[in-house]
């Protein structure tokens, strides 16, 4: 599965300037060693901005923070030597390390040994539009998928996007002969095991984006699966919208689509903004970090 090419020329770029003008991280001890959070005082540890990563990240002592736009960012200065690590959900971590061997995750146990958090914090739902009738339909499709479907689909979410070749899923629905109508999903696609674009060589169920201007662009992943089986169930025809993390919220406050299904948490100060569906998955935060 391959990237767009803007978002490589991005990356790399990216890579550049980090290597020639930012001073290195560490200094604070072998982020290896970590048995808790606690053992990362000091330490420089990045988190997508907007994000509760970035909110839980001040939970480690005399934390050097870093944000970035998007989770590739990171990666790049993770390699660069920039920051120690940095926090993704632990599906984002199985599907990035067992892509690249150089990487490895710290397994953190939400309030024990990892970050203070709560199920709003780490639980994953769906964005709607304040008032949407379609909160209630939604919860009702959600709560036919059991908990050992939601599990093994996460599973072979983490495989697909290591590059392994499936040819069915766990969670299954059939489209409708004749929908009744069209559900707009927004997503980033850039959220590895959530979410992802796929530019060739699309993997099987792979939804075309609808607003790729012109280009044959494909996403695929755990909320792509989700979506399809909501818009099934319901009868309608799935699209999906590739927007930015920040132009989420408003791209479904403004009804430009009808759905946010983008590994977002139903924190309490976007409930304040929009409306959430009950959870469909629960994570774990981690920190991912470069072997030495």
């Amino acid at each position: 599965m391959k990237r767009t090419f803007s978002a490589i020329l991005a990356t790399f770029i990216l890579a550049l300037t980090l290597v020639s003008c930012t001073p290195g991280a560490g200094g604070a001890g072998n982020i290896a060693e970590a048995k808790s959070i606690a053992d990362l005082k000091g330490m420089t540890i990045g988190a997508q901005a907007g994000t509760f990563h970035a909110e839980a990240a001040k939970q480690i002592e005399d934390v050097k923070l870093k944000t970035f736009p998007e989770f590739a960012d990171m990666l790049v200065a993770l390699k660069a030597g920039t920051i120690d690590g940095y926090i993704a959900e632990e599906p984002t971590a199985r599907s990035v390390c067992s892509s690249d061997s150089s990487l490895d995750y710290l397994h953190f146990v939400n309030n024990e040994t990892g970050f203070t958090v709560t199920a709003a914090d780490v639980g994953i739902a769906v964005g709607l539009k304040t008032g949407s009738e379609l909160r209630e339909r939604i919860n009702e499709v959600l709560a036919t998928i059991t908990d050992e479907v939601r599990d093994n689909l996460m599973l072979e979410m983490i495989r697909l996007s290591a590059g392994e070749k499936l040819t069915s899923y766990s969670l299954v629905s059939e489209p409708p002969a004749t929908p009744n109508g069209v559900l707009k999903v927004a997503m980033e696609c850039a959220y590895e095991p959530y979410n992802w674009t796929e530019t060739s060589d699309f993997s099987y169920g792979a939804v075309r984006i609808a607003n790729d201007e012109g280009a044959n662009y494909y996403a695929n992943g755990y909320d792509v699966r989700i979506a399809q089986y909501i818009a099934d169930k319901l009868g309608m025809k799935l699209e999906i919208y590739k927007y930015e993390w920040d132009s989420l919220i408003p791209a479904v406050q403004s009804g430009a689509v009808d759905a946010i299904i983008a590994g977002m948490s139903p924190t309490a100060e976007r409930e304040e903004q929009i409306d959430f569906t009950d959870v469909y998955y629960m994570s774990t935060l981690v920190v991912i970090y470069k072997k030495k």
